[in-house]
């Protein structure tokens, strides 16, 4: 029988944050008191940055009325963090509760961890000179364990009283005690950056504490006939080179014929289990983008697929258009870039392509604009055969990917004439006024339910922000459940209303989203979340995960994201 505990502390300690809250509420199904559990599910998604959720959940999962002071720690750790996704002008009191725990825990306990915290939160609170008392006290008491926070917590102190050289010196020792534990390099980097920060000095002294780089990989698949196994071999070792030389530790890709099998290969032979992208089921992806290079791709796709996480999106292939593939590739590129966010490293793009611009939606030109656009590093690997005459031109599609905004308003069903017609001349009149401001290429609305399309995913952020904002502002306030996706959608005519109009699963996906989003929120899907994450740095947005979640109407269970405006300093990093 397998031991769900050991389970989450393997994906946890492997950087997976996302499958580890998964696994750990699953188990709480089943053992829905065990501590460990409801600690370790808490605990993964405030790693993963979802600070919101993760204070709830530790009220939900009842954390508040245990006595374990590590528990303690992470109720502070979640005011502490919670205060920084705040403007400045609004932290004070956060910060001062979260300060008054930990010293509290500190008073009690004794334990070094404890002090540190609380001498932080004095620093960004900003009294350096109490900050650097309270570490030299922990410092003065600090007995080394010889474990990785032990070593990490005296650094933090060091920092903070202004001992950077021992600081390095610390931080060295601590990276040699975290043998595979991404996470907890990741929780200290973090905060001694922000310390940093606060004290003046530049940030970069964190890295010495190495998290593994994440890859996306993308390039070209060979026409039939392009079989010579010098130019694979030297492909191969080329990935061999920058796979080590970058220090990779997780990949995010597809596993068409060609580049991408090259590289899940280089990645195995590195003991790396990537990720693979597939936009439909396997089988239809084989004859695809895997059988036209011919049967020796066929062969070695059908070996990788068992060894690989695979995520199949729900994007089959359509007449003439190519964005399934697409779609397919952005969100391989955003979960790299989400999967680095939440270990607190770097991620970088390998390609193999001919440099010329993609001809459809979908290919490597298009891949490679996507990152470098959104301020990624792409490394290049020369794709050796030709490709003029692929055929691969752009037709003239019908579908167009867009952001889709769903929106729903408790308590409509129980109001009677008089409440309709202050709905219309209230609430829904203040809805309209705020979509007014941003371009929406189609709107409707029936009863309380709104269903607006955009091109531009920011806009569509922005609209259901300034939406909740005027429902927030009637009297008595409105709490909106939003939903946002993204994804093709094909323009039609609709003849029992007489207009034109957009369908299309994303659709679909965001109504069956929006009846399970909390009041007052704005549930997004992964697929939302990745197209965030290809923004240039300085948008202004962030998604954080908030679990698998069973929608609406039996449509099953689905990756969500809880949107929200990031702070400044969370674009610093």
């Amino acid at each position: 029988m397998s031991d769900p505990l050991a389970e989450v502390l393997a994906l946890e300690a492997e950087g997976l944050l996302f499958s580890a809250h998964d696994r750990a509420m699953s188990a709480l199904a089943e053992h829905p008191e065990d501590v460990a559990l409801r600690y370790r599910a808490t605990l993964t998604i405030a790693r993963a940055g979802a600070t919101a959720m993760a204070l709830d959940l530790f009220h939900r999962l009842r954390l508040d009325a245990e006595a374990d002071p590590e528990i303690g720690m992470l109720g502070a750790r979640l005011i502490k963090d919670r205060a920084f996704e705040q403007p400045p002008a609004v932290r004070a009191p956060l910060l001062a509760e979260a300060t008054q725990r930990y010293a509290a825990l500190w008073r009690i306990h004794d334990t070094g961890w404890h002090g540190v915290n609380a001498a932080a939160l004095r620093l960004l609170s900003g009294d350096p000179h109490s900050a650097a008392m309270i570490a030299r006290q922990v410092l003065a008491n600090h007995t080394d364990t010889g474990n990785y926070w032990s070593a990490a917590t005296e650094a933090e102190a060091l920092l903070l009283a202004g001992r950077l050289e021992e600081c390095r010196r610390a931080l060295e020792e601590a990276e040699s005690r975290a043998g595979a534990d991404i996470s907890a390099r990741a929780t200290t980097r973090r905060q001694m950056r922000r310390e940093a920060r606060a004290l003046g000095l530049p940030p970069e002294f964190v890295d010495v504490l190495r998290v593994p780089a994440v890859l996306h990989y993308t390039g070209h698949m060979p026409k039939p006939g392009q079989d010579d196994p010098a130019l694979e071999a030297g492909i191969a070792a080329a990935l061999d080179a920058r796979i080590a030389a970058e220090h990779v530790g997780a990949a995010f890709g597809g596993l068409a014929a060609g580049f991408d099998i090259l590289a899940v290969e280089a990645l195995l032979r590195a003991g790396i289990a990537p990720t693979a992208v597939l936009p439909c089921d396997p089988d239809t992806y084989e004859a695809d983008s895997v059988a036209p290079a011919g049967e020796r791709w066929v062969a070695r796709f059908r070996a990788l697929l068992p060894r690989l996480r695979v995520i199949q999106l729900d994007e089959r292939p359509f007449p003439d258009d190519d964005l399934h593939l697409a779609l397919a590739g952005r969100r391989a590129m955003g979960l790299a870039r989400l999967h680095a966010r939440h270990r607190d490293g770097p991620s970088v793009q390998v390609a193999s392509w001919d440099g010329q611009p993609a001809r459809g939606a979908a290919g490597t030109g298009a891949d490679v604009a996507s990152w470098t656009g959104a301020g990624g590093r792409s490394m290049q690997i020369p794709w050796p055969w030709p490709r003029e005459g692929s055929g691969n031109g752009a037709p003239a599609v019908r579908r167009r990917p867009m952001a889709v905004l769903f929106g729903d308003l408790p308590r409509f069903s129980a109001l009677d004439d008089a409440g309709l017609a202050t709905f219309y001349d209230g609430p829904l009149a203040a809805m309209g006024a705020a979509l007014d401001r941003y371009p929406a290429t189609y709107r409707n609305a029936w009863g309380d339910a709104v269903q607006v399309t955009f091109d531009e995913v920011v806009d569509a952020a922005a609209c259901a922000f300034d939406m909740r904002a005027a429902l927030a502002a009637q009297d008595p306030p409105i709490h909106p459940r939003f939903a946002i996706d993204f994804g093709p959608l094909l323009p039609v005519h609709d003849a029992v209303q007489n207009v034109d109009k957009f369908s299309g699963r994303a659709m679909t996906r965001a109504a069956r989203i929006e009846p399970v989003t909390p009041p007052g929120r704005i549930f997004a899907t992964e697929a939302f979340a990745c197209e965030v994450a290809l923004l240039p740095r300085g948008s202004g947005l962030a998604c954080d995960y908030a679990g698998r979640i069973p929608t609406a109407k039996g449509f099953g269970y689905l990756p969500l994201y809880a949107l929200r405006r990031s702070g400044a300093e969370e674009e610093m990093e």
